[in-house]
């Protein structure tokens, strides 16, 4: 599926990759939504719980829901344009338009921050990602994730009162939080995560009674509280062309699980 929403540490690259090391699992819960790279290409569960404490992310979600069709018609009637990414810095009472308001914004911003102000994404060089094709392409995309997002619960909580809320066996959690902030140069969110931040994270994600996949560039926090966990890894393009070790902490419920899963494919072969 073609990305939604242009927006920093998303993992449409990796979500296949992700989603291979997930256990079956009929209640899903995502509390660090983002652009929802894993849950738009992941197949559907009876319950799937999506959450983001950014209200605009989580705005601009319910409106492709509720009313797909008036966004993708906003959209195709908007240009790539310097004074309308200008404008969309500033939120809208309107749902609808804040929702347009927040794709230009992360589209037609340099760097897709939603932290800061970062100047309009323009082209130059022939060479150059085709910025206008992404734009335009976007109506349909929008149309296209309607009907995946109806089969979810969508909330604007705290991230970590939903995961204690959901602490039971059989909810998997996949969680992408910001990543940590040692491992990279700027602020890239509106809504950032402190160091204390992550190891009450880690804490609540230890407590729960399911399996947990964990995204994140390799750090000594989580290796030093994780090290009880799986880890897969792979490297990955960051910050102006930088490379960076993601990681993917699995829980050990969520290996084991995986195990058996394995050794179960392999009697039936």
């Amino acid at each position: 599926m073609k990305r939604i929403l242009n927006y920093p540490g998303s993992k449409w690259g990796l979500a296949n990759w992700i989603i291979e090391h997930m256990p079956h699992h009929e209640v899903y819960l995502e509390p660090y939504f983002g652009s929802g790279a894993v849950f738009f290409n992941k197949q559907p569960v009876k319950i799937e719980t999506i959450n983001d404490i950014d209200s605009r992310v989580v705005n601009l979600f319910r409106v492709i829901r509720d009313n797909p069709i008036d966004l993708a018609r906003l959209v195709a009637f908007t240009p790539l344009s310097r004074e309308e990414y200008r404008g969309s810095y500033e939120t809208s009472p309107d749902p609808l338009e804040d929702a347009r308001r927040f794709l230009i914004r992360c589209w037609q911003a340099i760097g897709a921050k939603t932290s800061d102000i970062t100047g309009w994404r323009a082209s130059i060089s022939a060479n150059s990602p085709n910025k206008t094709r992404q734009w335009s392409d976007l109506p349909e995309i929008i149309l296209s994730v309607t009907d995946r997002l109806k089969s979810a619960q969508i909330e604007n909580q705290d991230a970590l009162q939903l995961i204690q809320r959901y602490n039971r066996e059989n909810v998997l959690i996949y969680a992408d939080p910001p990543y940590v902030r040692s491992t990279r140069t700027n602020r890239h969110y509106a809504f950032e995560m402190d160091e204390h931040g992550h190891m009450d994270l880690i804490e609540v994600l230890m407590d729960h009674e399911g399996p947990v996949l964990l995204s994140g560039y390799d750090n000594p926090l989580y290796q030093k509280y994780l090290s009880s966990w799986h880890v897969e890894e792979r490297i990955v393009s960051a910050e102006a062309g930088a490379k960076k070790k993601e990681c993917l902490w699995i829980n050990p419920i969520a290996a084991e699980q995986m195990s058996q899963l394995s050794l179960f494919d392999l009697v039936e072969g």
